[in-house]
C-alpha cells in the first residue's frame, strides 16, 4: 500500500484495470444470461406440472415438477419413431455429403480444366438459390423417380415412388446437391487450396494415385474441414423443415414437421385444451426436438470452434 500511495499512476492503472475487468464480467454474464435464459425457461415450463400453469406465483422455476408432458409429447409426436427417422437422414445424408462435396472441393481445388472457374461460379450461385424454385421439381422427380431413365427401358417397369423414404434426402447428397451442398463444397475448396501442393507431388513420386493421395495425405490433413461440415450438416439436416414436409406425408415423419403442427396435434388428442396448459407440452416437445442436437454441441463444442478457425471461413 504505500509503494501504491508513492506511485500514484501504479495506483491509477490498477483501478482502471479493476474497473474493466468489473465491466466485462458484468457484460458477459448478462449477454450470458440473455442467451441462456429462453433455454432454461423452456426446461423450466417443460417439467412444470400442467395442473399448476395457473399459478400466478410462479414465475420462473415450478412450485412442482412433472414428467407429465413430456410423456404425453412423447406419445403425440410418436417421438422414438420420428427421432429415430430424423437421425438415420441426418447421419446418412452427412455421410453422403461428406464424400461427394469433399471430392467436388478437391477437384476443384487441385485440378485444372476448361470451365473451372465457371463451375464453381455456379457452385457459388447454389447457396444463394432458394431451396423454395427447384422443389417442385424435386417433388416430381422422387415421386416418378425412375434412375436417369433406367427404368424406361425396361417394358412395364414402372416408376419407383420415393417419398417418405430417407432417399429423398440421400441421393441428393450422395451428388453434392444435397441441402447446403453448395456451402459444403465451398468450405472444402478453400481448405484444399491452402494446403501445399508439394504434398501430392511427393506422394506422386513414392507412386501414389490420385485416389490414393486423396485418401491417404489429403483427408488426414482436412479433418477440421470435414468436422465442420459434419456438424453444420447435421444440424440443418436435424432441423431442416420445408422439404421434410414437402417429401414426408405419413404420420411417422421427421420432427421438426410434427413441432410445426403441434398445434393440431394437441387438438386431435384433446390435452392442450387451455393456452397456459399447453404452453407446458409445447415446451416440452420442443425440449425433446432439441434434446440431441444440444447434446452434440455439448460435446463437440471444442472441435467444432476449432475447425471453424482452421477451415478458413472465419469472417
Amino acid at each position: 500500500m504505500k509503494f501504491l500511495k508513492q506511485n500514484p499512476k501504479v495506483l491509477r492503472d490498477r483501478s482502471v484495470k479493476l474497473c474493466i475487468d468489473f465491466l466485462r464480467t458484468v457484460f458477459i454474464i448478462t449477454l450470458s444470461y440473455l442467451f441462456v435464459y429462453p433455454l432454461l425457461f423452456m426446461v423450466c415450463t417443460a417439467f412444470q406440472d400442467p395442473t399448476s400453469v395457473n399459478d400466478p406465483s410462479v414465475i420462473l422455476f415450478p412450485k412442482k415438477w412433472s414428467l407429465e408432458s413430456v410423456k404425453e409429447m412423447i406419445e403425440v409426436l410418436r417421438y422414438w419413431d420420428s427421432a429415430w427417422l430424423t437421425l438415420i437422414i441426418a447421419v446418412t445424408s452427412t455421410l453422403a455429403s461428406l464424400v461427394s462435396c469433399s471430392l467436388v472441393g478437391y477437384g476443384l481445388s487441385r485440378y485444372k480444366f476448361k470451365g473451372q472457374n465457371l463451375i464453381f461460379m455456379l457452385v457459388v450461385l447454389t447457396i444463394i438459390v432458394p431451396p423454395q424454385t427447384i422443389l417442385p421439381s424435386k417433388l416430381l422427380n422422387f415421386q416418378f423417380f425412375d434412375f436417369g431413365g433406367l427404368l424406361s427401358l425396361i417394358p412395364g417397369k414402372p416408376s419407383v415412388n420415393l417419398l417418405n423414404t430417407v432417399w429423398t434426402f440421400v441421393l441428393p447428397s450422395l451428388f453434392a446437391t444435397g441441402l447446403r451442398s453448395g456451402l459444403f463444397i465451398y468450405i472444402f475448396k478453400q481448405f484444399f487450396s491452402g494446403l501445399p501442393k508439394e504434398l501430392e507431388e511427393a506422394a506422386r513420386i513414392d507412386g501414389c494415385s490420385a485416389m490414393q493421395t486423396y485418401v491417404r495425405i489429403i483427408i488426414p490433413l482436412a479433418v477440421p474441414a470435414f468436422i465442420t461440415v459434419t456438424l453444420f450438416s447435421f444440424i440443418w439436416h436435424w432441423n431442416d423443415l420445408y422439404s421434410s414436409s414437402m417429401f414426408f406425408t405419413n404420420d411417422v415423419k421427421p420432427l421438426m414437421p410434427l413441432l410445426n403442427s403441434l398445434d393440431t396435434l394437441l387438438e386431435r388428442s384433446s390435452i392442450g385444451s387451455s393456452a397456459y396448459v399447453a404452453r407446458t407440452y409445447k415446451a416440452s416437445a420442443t425440449l425433446l426436438t432439441i434434446l440431441p442436437p444440444l447434446i452434440l454441441y455439448i460435446f463437440t463444442q471444442k472441435y467444432f470452434t476449432e475447425s471453424i478457425e482452421r477451415s478458413g471461413i472465419v469472417g
